[in-house]
């Protein structure tokens, strides 16, 4: 079975879920878990877009333009708000890859979907979607959206040296959040959340005994 075949039948498996997010969250793990039930929270959902170069499967992260938005100048994935005119969640991360980057929905292979992340911050449900690129893209970048591209192996994440953290502060309080320093970017909060639990599939696709490289 191939990785991309493997990764598909770890992600149709019970998710490893929010205790694996929450070793990536920012603060009071108990801040997430209080609003684990949000009342009229938005909906949105991003893409996860992966794609192999020299056999060695690639992430593709997006540092969002600095405005004065609850995630401004984060590390993020494509993704956006869901919106009328989208016909599934799927399509919102689809379009909104497309918007920010310039990724094209026929060259895109959905592969499976992770947990949902409620961000208290912002109120919004985020849905991960899981997906490989047939190519290596040619990134058309949406300056109004996003600052800088970070395009790195996935491998690069299993490094300790690249795991950090830092202090922050939120509504007069200061916290400490775990996060990822790769290539000079950091990764963190929602973002950094969602990825661990990637993380955790991925090893668990390449440890299988049915995956053969």
């Amino acid at each position: 079975m191939d990785f991309i075949e493997q990764l598909r039948n770890e992600l149709q498996k019970p998710l490893p879920g929010i205790e694996v997010q929450l070793e990536m969250a920012s603060g009071n793990r108990l801040f997430y878990k209080e609003f684990k039930n949000p009342k009229t929270p938005k909906t949105g959902a991003v893409l996860i877009p992966l794609y192999f170069e020299n056999n060695n499967p690639h992430i593709i992260l997006i540092k969002r333009t600095t405005d004065n938005g609850p995630h401004s100048g984060q590390m993020a994935f494509p993704g956006g708000m869901f919106e009328n005119g989208d016909i599934t969640l799927y399509k919102t991360a689809v379009r909104e890859a497309f918007e920010e980057i310039g990724i094209f929905e026929k060259n895109i292979e959905l592969v499976g979907k992770l947990t949902p992340l409620h961000i208290p911050v912002s109120n919004i449900i985020v849905h991960p979607f899981v997906a490989f690129l047939n190519e290596k893209p040619k990134l058309t970048i949406s300056k109004n959206e996003v600052d800088d591209v970070l395009i790195t192996p996935i491998d690069i994440f299993f490094n300790i040296k690249n795991h950090s953290s830092f202090n922050f502060e939120y509504k007069e309080k200061t916290y400490i959040s775990p996060c990822f320093i790769i290539k000079g970017f950091k990764i963190w909060g929602a973002t950094a959340m969602i990825w661990n639990e990637f993380l955790t599939i991925y090893t668990n696709a390449i440890n299988s005994e049915q995956f053969t490289p």
